[in-house]
């Protein structure tokens, strides 16, 4: 019951959430919601997480005009991720910490897969939230918190490579905010469940990199007619290459979330702790 309660909360959160990432920069937080096609303001029981946008069919209500599936997305992730920290055995201290990091980290992948930028001010209190948890009592947010000097420098540990490949590549392989956000899943994580983070987040990239490569290749369509002829099926210009700029910060979000809340709940992993 105390899970579906934080889940229901991370709703409302998530929707927050999409304000924040929307208007970050172009409007105030303070102002109405409104149609970003017709600017016709939303009653309040169109602003329902998840079920108005259902209960719409992902259309707005006054034009007819298409509600980005990022809406329900957001709010279900961000319900699901405050579900399980919330459902978990942590002290009360730790768990509204680990619920306003959830938050950041959220904001932060969605950003970047709109803009393909991380805003300093998000990861540095990303980081920020990261290091004081370091100091929270043993065992209180994460398995392995030692409460040691090494857990101060873990951060760098696992940020180095990032930065040495963006320095190296000058910027052109991966971002500086990635090694930004690197340095606080080190001071969460720790440096070994950190650095394996890494190296799962280069593993999903890779996967899913690939498969939007392919199914924005040529070849895709060609096999896809063979089937389907309905024309909105098929891609159309270039689609998505290897010269395509694809953020890498919500893999290192994505693996992070799943190291954190297998540390938790005291999952093992084989792959990542042996």
């Amino acid at each position: 019951m105390l899970a579906v309660m934080y889940g229901l909360f991370g709703l409302i959160i998530g929707s927050f959430v999409n304000v924040v990432v929307l208007r970050s920069g172009v409007l105030s937080l303070s102002g109405k919601s409104g149609c970003m096609s017709c600017g016709a303001k939303i009653k309040w029981y169109d602003l329902i997480p998840v079920l108005s946008w259902l209960a719409l069919r992902g259309r707005c209500r006054a034009c007819g005009s298409r509600i980005s599936v990022q809406y329900p997305a957001v709010e279900l992730g961000t319900g699901v991720s405050f579900a399980l920290i919330g459902g978990a055995s942590l002290p009360p201290l730790a768990t509204l910490l680990g619920l306003l990091i959830c938050s950041v980290l959220i904001a932060i992948a969605v950003y970047d897969l709109r803009h393909t930028i991380i805003p300093d001010a998000w990861v540095w209190s990303f980081n920020a939230l990261a290091l004081i948890s370091i100091f929270l009592p043993e065992s209180s947010l994460t398995a392995f918190s030692s409460q040691t000097a090494f857990d101060t420098i873990a951060g760098p540990i696992v940020a180095a490579p990032l930065f040495v490949l963006w320095l190296v590549s000058r910027g052109k392989w991966i971002g500086l905010g990635d090694s930004k956000l690197a340095l606080g899943i080190g001071w969460l994580l720790g440096s070994l469940a950190g650095i394996k983070a890494v190296l799962l987040a280069f593993i999903l990239g890779a996967i899913i990199g690939l498969a939007l490569i392919f199914f924005s290749s040529a070849l895709w369509n060609r096999i896809v007619k063979q089937f389907i002829q309905h024309h909105s099926w098929h891609m159309s210009g270039a689609g998505i290459t290897m010269k395509s700029e694809i953020p890498f910060g919500p893999f290192l979000i994505a693996a992070c979330l799943f190291v954190w809340i297998s540390q938790i709940y005291h999952i093992p992993i084989p792959f990542l702790w042996q």
